[in-house]
């Protein structure tokens, strides 16, 4: 790691004190970032409806917990296709990272090392797939469409070359969200010439440490993955993801059982709400789904995926890994999706909150918060271990 991102690591950790959960780590990005940076991260599509419904779902949940047993130490491992992780937890694929702290996609991939986990590296990432993959530890691949099946292919055929386990394909994004508080404050691109440094003036002055870091970092602005497949060897710039254009950003299931024939992995759907579609997966080549509905941020009035997991379940579990996001925010919400049938659950805006506020060890302090999150809640409600629960542990109050 470079001097200057050790310095600013160490800053980060010193910055944790007093962090004790998710919404404490929000506080702290909110300080850290300008304010269309905080939007972008922060907010949802439309009117919410679908970010909030993710969180209030979980929280609708009760446990059933069975009294006078003591576990002094839960078993959090598990394996997902194979491959034993420390916790059932995974980092999310996020496009954007590098524009919160210069660590950014490297400092989430060492940290989720560090916690014994998989860290999924998105194709909007802010450096290239081949630097993610040198460090450390187990790693996704995550697909968008970016020009078309040759796009595709020379995404895949990388991912390939760089040893990344497993392919998640995302399927609910044909364009993006419309995503308002993105629009109000403009901030998607932030290759800052001077009249757009003067136009962001207001939201950069009072953010010194974080422009101060953004120039350091160069500055960079686009999809450093897109670079030898785009015109001229240019990057896409983040904001291409917002716009619509004539083709979709997401494979078709055609596509993905052409994909299914370019991988030679587990090969995962990320974006399945209904046993239908997580049935035409399977059909079209999937090993597994993510049950997702991208964090609130794509249709708004999506069901929370928490709500949808257990037709899922039922529709392809017997032959099928499944995994869920959107809502996590707590330990106890992985033993919640756990019970209802999940193998394991990925985190988005959490560790997002983590690395904005303080880098990889903002991203490692919240991966530790949801481990012993974990190993409380099962304590607390009799559990040896997650591979002993099921839908008995839960009931609705």
């Amino acid at each position: 790691m470079p001097a200057a991102l050790r310095r600013t690591s160490t800053i980060g950790q010193a910055n944790l004190a007093g962090v004790l959960n998710h919404e404490d780590l929000r506080a702290r990005a909110r300080r850290a970032l300008p304010l269309g940076l905080w939007q972008f991260v922060d907010g949802g599509a439309e009117d919410e409806i679908t970010l909030a419904r993710n969180t209030r779902a979980f929280q609708e949940l009760c446990f059933q917990p069975r009294m006078g047993v003591w576990h002094p130490a839960p078993r959090l491992k598990t394996r997902i296709f194979g491959l034993e992780v420390s916790m059932p937890i995974l980092t999310a694929p996020c496009g954007g990272l590098r524009q919160l702290h210069p660590e950014g996609d490297l400092g989430v991939a060492r940290a989720a090392a560090r916690a014994g986990t998989v860290q999924i590296t998105s194709s909007a990432s802010g450096h290239t797939l081949e630097e993610i993959a040198a460090i450390d530890g187990p790693k996704w691949f995550q697909l968008y469409r970016f020009w078309g099946r040759q796009g595709m292919e020379s995404l895949v055929g990388r991912a390939q070359a760089a040893n990344y386990r497993a392919l998640v394909v995302t399927i609910d994004s044909p364009v993006s969200g419309s995503r308002e508080r993105d629009l109000r404050y403009a901030f998607r691109s932030t290759r800052l010439s001077p009249r757009r440094a003067l136009a962001l003036a207001p939201q950069l002055l009072p953010r010194p440490r974080w422009v101060w870091r953004y120039w350091r970092d160069g500055m960079p602005f686009g999809l450093a993955n897109t670079a030898p497949i785009g015109p001229g060897g240019r990057p896409l710039p983040l904001s291409a993801m917002g716009q619509s254009g004539p083709e979709s950003l997401c494979a078709s299931w055609e596509e993905i059982a052409w994909i299914r024939d370019l991988w030679h992995g587990p090969l995962v759907v990320k974006g399945v709400l209904s046993g239908e579609d997580a049935r035409r997966a399977v059909a079209s080549g999937a090993d597994g789904v993510i049950v997702s509905n991208h964090g609130g941020r794509q249709l708004d009035g999506a069901p929370a995926t928490i709500d949808v997991l257990p037709r899922i379940v039922e529709a392809i579990g017997e032959e099928s890994e499944i995994l869920l996001d959107s809502g996590v925010r707590r330990g106890a919400d992985v033993v919640k999706a756990m019970a209802l049938g999940a193998g394991a659950v990925l985190v988005g805006r959490p560790y997002v909150w983590g690395l904005a506020a303080a880098g990889q060890a903002g991203v490692e302090h919240m991966l530790g918060l949801l481990r012993a999150d974990m190993v409380r809640t099962l304590q607390l409600i009799g559990c040896a271990a997650v591979e002993d629960l099921d839908a008995s542990w839960l009931t609705y109050a």
